[in-house]
């Protein structure tokens, strides 16, 4: 058995499991891809590490600087485990309220990251409980602009617009490639920074012109999003989202999907696939399964598990 020389070295090259008991009904089958397994728990690992060594590459992250970002918990913990790892401060903006944020922030701060708790005011009163991470993380990320447009010593990781999140998941596309047998008919994922979805996506209808691509918005989202049509663009919105969503044929439908339809689904995977994966996997396998029932027989649908049951021990919900 190998040994490696760093837990770094364990992030990605994650496993494909197919679904048996959640499609007993269905003629198309479903692969998932445990992104969960990464070395802190979800698949912003591989976005924190393919970030931090592209900044280091270029100089613009160099051992005196702090790392910053703003995040709905899964980028902040990982880039709290990257950073400290790499021997950098990391300071995060934690934008989810209530004790599901309280448990993030706990997490980050075992990692040895300066967490900052803040609550987005369009948070307060929803009914429904899902949560957009690209619409809550705003305020976050005008603070994270503000503190690197002050020191010279602040890199802003920008998440939601910075290359090597797209980057990082081609790499993931180029696993699931490896590990399907066979072709895939339909790749589904919640949207988030984006960064998942079009680094997959890219990779997919490269090697599968057919490729029918899916993305999942909280229902919760006050922001329409059109595949084909304009997204706003600014120093703190937008990014890769934009970029994706104005490409023309590149996804083929944007679906919502509620908090309690997403908790159920997740209740099924840990009890009829002993799958350990949290909400945002609910929410992929429940949109996953909706394409499923419209293909025909022996077709393909593969999407993501994108973190653990370990960040909603004390709250569900779905959350981008």
């Amino acid at each position: 058995m190998e040994v490696h020389n760093s837990i770094l070295e364990l992030i990605g090259n994650t496993p494909m499991v197919k679904l048996n008991k959640v499609t007993q009904r269905l003629t198309s089958e479903i692969v998932v891809k445990l992104e969960y397994l990464n070395p802190s728990g979800s698949l912003k690992d591989r976005i924190a590490l393919e970030m931090i060594e592209q900044a280091e590459k270029t100089g613009d992250l160099t051992p005196a600087y702090t790392i910053v970002e703003s995040s709905t918990g899964n980028t902040g913990i990982a880039l709290s485990f990257v950073g400290t790892v790499k021997g950098y401060n990391v300071v995060i903006y934690e934008t989810i309220p209530g004790k599901l944020g309280e448990e993030k922030a706990k997490m980050m701060r075992n990692m040895g990251a300066e967490v900052h708790v803040i609550t987005p005011k369009d948070l307060e009163g929803l009914k429904e409980k899902s949560v957009p991470g690209a619409e809550v993380e705003l305020p976050g990320r005008q603070i994270c602009l503000d503190l690197e447009k002050s020191n010279k010593k602040i890199w802003w990781a920008r998440q939601f617009s910075n290359p090597g999140n797209v980057q990082a998941h081609k790499k993931t596309g180029k696993e699931i490639v490896e590990q399907v047998n066979g072709t895939v008919d339909c790749f589904v994922a919640s949207i988030g920074t984006g960064g998942t979805l079009m680094g997959i996506a890219e990779v997919l209808k490269e090697e599968y012109p057919h490729v029918r691509v899916v993305g999942i918005q909280p229902a919760s989202s006050s922001e329409v999003m059109i595949p084909g049509k304009f997204y706003p663009k600014s120093e703190i919105k937008g990014g890769i989202i934009s970029d994706m969503l104005e490409r023309n044929g590149f996804i083929d439908e944007i679906i919502t999907v509620t908090d309690e339809e997403a908790v159920k689904m997740t209740h099924r995977l840990w009890k009829e696939e002993g799958l350990y994966a949290g909400v945002s996997s609910g929410a992929n396998v429940y949109g996953a399964v909706r394409e499923a029932q419209e293909l025909s027989k022996g077709r393909t649908v593969v999407t993501i598990l994108p973190d653990n049951m370990n960040r909603y021990l004390t709250e569900e919900h779905y959350v981008t």
